[in-house]
């Protein structure tokens, strides 16, 4: 092979053929990034919360010697929501973050932070549809039960 010569073209600058967002919309996810920042700590924060508390529950159920395990689920369960919503909304943070400061990577931070979203709303709506059907549930039992059932 020989070396390229002189009458050769020059090569070619490379270009990503992503999007490149402007100064004005980085502002824009950069901001979006710290409020999300802000809300996935104090969701993360809220989850520590209620863990101590469902702990806090348990050694007093166990204690006390009777049962009372509900409300200790029902903390974990708490913990278990806040502490998911709070790892998905800082990952997604970070993503949004990440628009703002990388070249040639844009929609590909984008799409990482749309799928965390997604996964966080997709969790979101089957805790909300399982509480409505035990709501209903619940709500079957009292009116059976005030009706002398």
């Amino acid at each position: 092979m020989s070396a390229p010569g002189p009458d050769l073209p020059p090569m070619k600058e490379f270009k990503s053929a992503q999007y490149e967002f402007n100064d004005e919309q980085n502002r824009a996810f950069s901001a979006l990034a710290d409020a999300m920042r802000v809300t996935a700590g104090l969701m993360q924060l809220a989850g520590l919360a209620f863990v101590v508390l469902a702990a806090l529950t348990v050694a007093h159920a166990v204690n006390a010697g009777v049962g009372g395990y509900g409300p200790a689920i029902g903390l974990g369960a708490a913990a278990l929501l806040c502490l998911c919503i709070g790892f998905w909304t800082g990952s997604a943070a970070t993503s949004f973050r990440k628009i703002a400061e990388t070249k040639n990577e844009d929609v590909w931070h984008l799409m990482n932070a749309v799928g965390s979203l997604r996964a966080m709303y997709g969790l979101l709506r089957t805790i909300i549809l399982g509480t409505l059907v035990l709501a209903v549930i619940g709500l079957g039992m009292v009116a059976f039960g005030l009706m002398g059932g």
